[in-house]
């Protein structure tokens, strides 16, 4: 929830949102859109905790509660399981890491690469739209309670987001989706 929340710049010489109230209730969805600049990814980063530029309050989850998707993905060293496993445990098994890879239209990594223990540097090797599909296994393997996604498809073509959120919205996640395009 945020409650009376304005953002401005660093310098303070911009407000980028203004006395922004708003609740995202368990099992809700929202899209948030707007043009650049307008302070879209500040706000995902004031919930984060990480911009504290502005004033009002913020209400959100404990951190193990919630996953932030930004639009280029953080790819952590380590093996293609690690990749979906993180930031969660590593108690998946090797059925449900491929089913998930499935869903995401990256059922032929482990194939391609050498199996799920691979070790690559993956943000050289995936495509931005791989990456950004691999942030949804994230997601579909550790079903947080509430999801942020800032522009986390933009690198898909429309058939391929329609259908992640699709699969996406049939968990009992509640999502908040920034982007540019209403889709």
């Amino acid at each position: 929830a945020l409650e009376h929340v304005t953002l401005t710049t660093p310098d303070c010489s911009r407000v980028l949102q203004h006395n922004l109230s708003l609740e995202v209730t368990d099992g809700g969805a929202l899209l948030l859109t707007g043009p650049t600049g307008a302070g879209k990814t500040s706000l995902m980063r004031a919930v984060a905790g990480l911009w504290t530029f502005g004033n009002g309050r913020i209400r959100r989850p404990p951190a193990d509660e919630i996953m932030f998707m930004p639009q280029k993905p953080y790819l952590i060293l380590g093996s293609i399981r690690r990749q979906i496993q993180y930031p969660g445990t590593d108690d998946a098994s090797d059925e449900t890491l491929l089913k998930i890879l499935r869903e995401v239209d990256l059922g032929h990594l482990p194939e391609q690469f050498g199996g799920l223990d691979s070790e690559l540097n993956w943000t050289e090797v995936l495509s931005g739209g791989e990456q950004q599909r691999l942030a949804f296994a994230r997601l579909l393997l550790n079903r947080p309670r509430f999801a942020i996604l800032d522009e986390a498809t933009s690198a898909l073509d429309i058939a391929s987001e329609e259908r992640l959120y699709s699969r996406l919205l049939r968990l009992p996640i509640t999502i908040i989706s920034i982007g540019h395009r209403p889709s």
